[in-house]
């Protein structure tokens, strides 16, 4: 595989070299390759060692008055003369180059013209030694290749300075063929039926009529190849950007289109881009659909009204949903937690705005609280286990207390709505503690109701914001006065304040008056006398 590689980089160069001549520009001859250097200059002599890629040596040295390249002495000099002079100037300059502009500095050198005699020749001899050792020898031909151009040098040219992906075809579509090749150039190749041709004939450019026998390979390069009947190919018929006009002959070892697998290349390449060009257009047609089927900056989409009313609608379910939600919690608290309800709510009824204060203060010192209390209890080992259930337990309860205490703002609103006197409230009874709590829950969330209901329309965006703030900033302010209200009664375990119900207070004042006059023994029976006299 690497003899056929070479060959036919071989045949390739051949073809070049034929095609210097068409070139008006002059080249300069190829050098060899210069890998390392040796300088030694000294009182007996000047030497310049030079070794190349290819691993051979030049070594030219005047020394002695003797000038010597390789172990052969050209001639004689004296030292310090003309030719001294300028050799010892060529290898100050060689110090500095390498590789190319040291051969091209030693090709360019020329001896001194004001040498004359022996000492003339003896300079022309080096001069031509250094040239002949820097030269790179390459073949003008391959063998056993034989060239023919139809045009002249002018259609070689074309061939090799127009295209360089056809050189690269052309050394594909040799890969393998036979040593002995024939080359034919814009010419059309014609195989009469009583003749036979041997070796490999390669048609680059032109037409070609095989009526005869050809033992050896056909190759053709952008052109076009007629088998007739009775024709004979022993060999590869190799297409190489060719076309076959009639295959009525015989082929020994099949036809082989040397391009197929970069034309399947080029086709998977084709159909990549092909997808991602439909991959690209659809994406563009989805964002299209979805910048038609929401409001921009210009105006409202067809489907915009109808993504408004399933916005505002489900907004609405999940405030009603919220709103049962509380209301069952409220129901429960009504239930196990009755008198401890009614002490949070009679505190937030009565001081909502010391309730206010201790709730935001306990919501800032939460966290702190939290953070404390588990590093407190982890560093004794007996608080470790209660350490991992403070950790879960704290958060959890101040949720809870928080609700409870805003179900205790919402009994209180829930009140105040029986108190007055709305239609709309009559069916809220005050004694029923479920009743009341379900009317506040309901009134502390109309704002978000009402805000959801305006988000449907087209033109009341702003007025649904705004009452969605007003909701939001009274959820919270319910939540902080009732969260203070649990920190002050301890969970409603401590009445703050006396109920402001006249029977609730006057009940209260007498049980306190009973208390008082039992103390005193106010209020008992003297029969002492036998005249069953009371005193009071």
């Amino acid at each position: 595989m690497r003899k056929s590689a070479a060959r036919n980089r071989t045949l390739l160069f051949a073809l070049a070299a034929m095609a210097l001549p068409a070139f008006a520009a002059p080249t300069s001859a190829q050098l060899r390759e210069v890998v390392s250097k040796q300088v030694a200059v000294g009182t007996s002599g000047a030497e310049l060692v030079l070794e190349f890629r290819d691993g051979s040596q030049m070594a030219v040295a005047l020394r002695d008055g003797s000038v010597v390249v390789g172990d052969e002495s050209l001639g004689s000099f004296q030292p310090g003369d003309a030719l001294d002079a300028s050799w010892r100037a060529l290898l100050a300059e060689a110090i500095a180059l390498e590789n190319g502009p040291l051969a091209q500095a030693l090709q360019g050198w020329a001896p001194p013209e004001s040498l004359d005699g022996d000492l003339e020749e003896t300079a022309a001899e080096l001069d031509r030694a250094i040239e002949s050792a820097l030269a790179q020898e390459v073949s003008n031909n391959a063998e056993g290749v034989s060239v023919s151009v139809e045009n002249g040098s002018d259609a070689l040219a074309r061939l090799l300075v127009g295209s360089v992906t056809r050189l690269s075809v052309i050394e594909e579509a040799l890969e393998g063929v036979s040593p002995r090749i024939t080359v034919l150039i814009e010419e059309d190749l014609n195989v009469p039926a009583d003749e036979v041709r041997e070796g490999t004939h390669v048609v680059i450019g032109g037409s070609t009529r095989v009526a005869g026998e050809i033992r050896g390979d056909l190759v053709v390069v952008d052109g076009d190849v007629a088998l007739e009947d009775g024709s004979s190919i022993t060999g590869e018929l190799r297409l190489a950007d060719a076309r076959v006009l009639q295959n009525e002959g015989s082929v020994g070892g099949g036809l082989v289109d040397v391009l197929a697998t970069e034309r399947s290349a080029a086709d998977a390449i084709r159909e990549q881009i092909r997808n991602e060009v439909r991959d690209e257009v659809r994406r563009d047609l989805r964002e299209e659909i979805r910048r038609a089927t929401r409001i921009g900056d210009d105006g409202f989409s067809f489907l915009s009204p109808f993504r408004s009313v399933a916005r505002g609608i489900g907004g609405l379910i999940e405030t009603i949903f919220v709103v049962l939600v509380l209301g069952l919690l409220g129901a429960a608290a009504a239930a196990f937690a009755r008198e401890n309800l009614e002490v949070v709510a009679d505190t937030v009824r009565e001081a909502p705005a010391r309730a206010a204060m201790v709730g935001v203060a306990g919501t800032f010192l939460l966290i702190p609280v939290w953070v404390l209390g588990a590093v407190a209890l982890a560093v004794s080992i007996v608080g470790i286990p209660v350490a991992i259930a403070w950790l879960p337990l704290f958060p959890a309860a101040a949720a809870l207390a928080g609700l409870f205490g805003y179900i205790a703002v919402a009994k209180n609103v829930g009140e105040w709505l029986a108190d007055s006197g709305y239609e709309w409230t009559d069916w809220v009874r005050k004694s029923n503690a479920v009743h009341t709590i379900a009317a506040g829950l309901v009134g502390l969330s109309l704002a978000f109701a009402a805000a959801h209901l305006l988000s449907i329309l087209p033109f009341f965006g702003f007025l649904s914001g705004l009452l969605t703030f007003i909701g939001v900033v009274g959820t919270l302010a319910a939540f902080q006065v009732g969260f203070g209200a649990v920190i002050l009664t301890r969970a409603g375990r401590r009445r703050e304040y006396w109920p402001a119900d006249p029977d609730e207070a006057w009940a209260a004042a007498t049980s306190l008056d009973e208390d008082v006059d039992e103390a005193a023994g106010v209020g008992s029976t003297d029969q002492s006398d036998g005249e069953g006299d009371e005193h009071v």
